[in-house]
Formats: structure tokens, sequence, C-alpha cells
């Protein structure tokens, strides 16, 4: 726009192409902040899916470690992948307790279920697969794999049972 003062013409406003470079500046800008944003958005999710499961195995590990610790006898039925225990309570009245996978709530995610007196209760989510093996009388290897969304962890330890 030309505005006449005097014996001069001034002009005033941006032309078509400065606005033009000033939005494609604007755009690849843009571009890639939202890359970067989402990138971080990925990393922080499978972090979040590891350490979850991180969180499943260890949980369980600890748990099924202490039973076998303070067992009085153990038997794994490796067909259904059912650990028996019978343990003997500070009262002196021994129970059967069962330790199993199963997706009990029907949500799609497998479980790792203790069942002690007809109650079944879950422990953790996303196990996958676990196993205990009597490698000797009183020593036993626990072996358990949770996935959360891609995110496998493993944990496996040797226990030895107290024989009381």
């Amino acid at each position: 726009m030309r505005l006449n003062r005097g014996n001069f013409y001034s002009e005033r406003g941006f032309t078509l192409l400065e606005v033009v470079f000033a939005l494609l500046i604007s755009g690849i800008f843009l571009i890639t902040a939202l890359r970067f944003l989402t990138d971080q958005w990925r990393g922080a999710s499978a972090l979040k899916n590891h350490l979850e499961a991180q969180y499943a195995v260890m949980t369980v590990g600890e748990t099924v470690s202490d039973v076998i610790r303070m067992a009085k006898t153990l038997e794994w039925v490796d067909a259904s992948g059912v650990l028996k225990v019978l343990s003997m309570p500070e009262d002196g009245n021994p129970t059967l307790d069962t330790y199993f996978m199963a997706d009990l709530d029907l949500d799609g995610t497998n479980d790792l279920y203790w069942k002690h007196m007809g109650i079944s209760e879950p422990l953790a989510s996303f196990i996958i697969m676990w196993k205990c093996t009597e490698v000797e009388p009183g020593l036993w290897e626990v072996f358990l794999q949770a996935d959360v969304k891609g995110q496998v962890v493993t944990w496996q330890s040797v226990i030895r049972q107290r024989v009381q």
C-alpha cells in the first residue's frame, strides 16, 4: 500500500513472498518439534512398559521365593503349570495353596494367581510364562517371563527350601 506524503511514497506491510517464506520456516520448525515430542513420547511409553513388566516379575519372583523357602512340601505340575505348596503356618494347621496362570478376570491378559482356601487372588498381570523346577532335593529354580506391549522381561532365581 502506498501513501502519498509529500514527494515520496512509503510501503507498509509484508509482501506475499515474505509471508510464504515465514510460513515455510514456521512449518519446518513445527514439524521438527512434533517429531521430537513424538519420539520422546514413544521412548517414555516403552520405558514405562519395560518397568511395569520388570515390576511384575520381581514382585511374583520374590513372593514365590518366600513361599518356597517356607513350604513344608512343594510339587510342580509341569503339564498344567501349577505349583502346589503345603505350607505350615504358625498356628500349626497346614494349608494347601496353589499358584497358577489364568485369565480369570477375562480381560485378555494372563495373570499369576494364588489360590488359598478356595479363593483365587491375582499376584501380578502380564506373566506369559513361569516354571518351577526342582534342581536337586530342596533346591528349586524359578523362571518367570512377563510381556507388556512388546517389552519382554525375564527373572530367574534358585531358592533353597528350608526343611522344618
